[in-house]
């Protein structure tokens, strides 16, 4: 089953919890994405996607107090839902997601 589609993440994090969407298209194997959401994760692309099956990987630069920060993902979908890690330079933190 393809990843590719929108899903709705849900994120714990210290800071609260954090919901946003993930756009993800696949074009005859070239992937493309966007994460968008409330304040303060607001609009940025994903690069260096890979997937493979059920499971995807990308990465993102969202906008922080601090400044740009990196957000490394990985999550395995099952039908549509997808639960993976969230790897920052803070720690990690588990996501869940749904097909929307």
């Amino acid at each position: 089953m393809s990843v590719a589609g929108k899903w709705r993440v849900t994120m714990p994090t210290p800071i609260g919890t954090l919901e946003f969407v993930w756009d993800l298209t696949d074009t005859g194997g070239a992937w493309h994405g966007q994460m968008s959401g409330e304040p303060p994760i607001g609009t940025s692309e994903l690069t260096a996607i890979e997937a493979q099956a059920n499971v995807i990987s990308f990465v993102t630069a969202v906008k922080s107090p601090m400044g740009a920060l990196q957000a490394n993902f990985i999550g395995t979908a099952t039908g549509d839902s997808m639960t993976g890690t969230c790897k920052t330079r803070f720690g990690d933190n588990q996501f869940s997601a749904v097909r929307v």
